[in-house]
């Protein structure tokens, strides 16, 4: 690889995320609209989701601190029994909240990668193109995401079991960066299937397998790009838990009331974290165009050297 090609590399996610500010400010309508009906819905439910169960997930955690320091097992096993009816009551809400917050990510994703690739190949996307491209395409971005999760969710009990195995605390620490960063890596590839099943006619397996090969020669770029969007998510995420932290405080009689309190003044990072949702979707999808286009045009001079 050449001098100029390294430095292309280092700049290439600063070119990815212009080019993706250039066409959602290119088609503000279309991106608000889609923010206003899909993604803040979508925050709107994940915040309320962790709003509303702070309280039983701090009494699961107080629980499980009390039932390892137990003198006698059966006053733990009696703390333990208590700590699983309470998981199994949180388990219970969120399932309650998945099916429309499901719903409403699969209508942006495919929304917002339609719109963005639209866009990129010179022409003007419009609620039509997107009420369409939702109708024809939804079946594989479906199997798609249950492919996902059943990954992430098989990673994270690996790289636990990991953690849980290791010694010290230095290892320990050691073990779960080098798993984080394995984890974006892998959430970029994941991602990137989800974009080739919107946008070919791939399903499952295959367009994750695709997307990690239109990867190829980019990968620290798609791993940049995903680490971004985790720490920006991770920086709403904080702040949402201190705030949370400081609403504990208050004594409030009405639990109803509580909640409907804590989500007006978190409103400003609700809009922030589905404007950040949204705008993943952008990213992935341009750095999908560009990969595509790169691919092309790698397979013309190819057949161009055969020839």
């Amino acid at each position: 690889m050449s001098e100029g090609e390294d430095i292309f590399l280092c700049f290439a996610p600063i070119k990815i995320l212009f080019n993706s500010l250039k066409i959602f400010l290119r088609n503000k309508q279309i991106f608000i609209s889609i923010f206003v009906l899909a993604t803040l819905p979508l925050s709107f439910l994940i915040f309320s989701l962790s709003i509303s169960t702070h309280q039983i997930r701090s009494q699961i955690y107080h629980l499980e601190a009390i039932a390892r320091l137990s003198s006698t097992r059966f006053e733990a096993r009696h703390v333990w029994h208590e700590s699983r009816d309470d998981a199994i009551y949180l388990l219970r809400i969120k399932g309650l909240f998945f099916i429309p917050s499901y719903i409403l990510s699969l209508i942006a994703a495919i929304a917002a990668v339609n719109s963005t690739a639209t866009s990129f190949n010179g022409k003007r996307p419009s609620l039509q193109t997107v009420v369409t491209a939702v109708k024809l395409t939804w079946k594989r971005p479906v199997v798609a995401t249950i492919l996902v999760y059943g990954i992430l969710l098989g990673y994270a009990a690996v790289s636990y079991t990991s953690r849980a195995l290791t010694a010290s605390r230095g290892s320990r620490f050691l073990v779960q960066v080098i798993g984080s960063g394995i984890e974006v890596y892998l959430m970029a590839v994941l991602s990137l299937g989800v974009v080739v099943s919107i946008m070919e006619d791939k399903l499952g397996w295959e367009a994750i397998k695709a997307g990690s090969g239109l990867m190829t020669g980019r990968r620290f770029c798609g791993w940049v790009l995903s680490g971004l969007f985790v720490v920006v998510s991770s920086m709403i995420a904080s702040n949402l838990e201190m705030m949370d932290g400081q609403d504990s405080l208050l004594e409030l009689s009405s639990f109803s009331s509580t909640v409907v309190i804590e989500v007006q003044d978190k409103m400003g990072l609700i809009c922030l974290y589905g404007l950040a949702v949204l705008f993943s979707y952008v990213i992935t999808t341009v750095f999908y165009c560009e990969c595509r286009r790169r691919n092309v045009n790698r397979e013309s001079v190819e057949q161009a050297d055969t020839v």
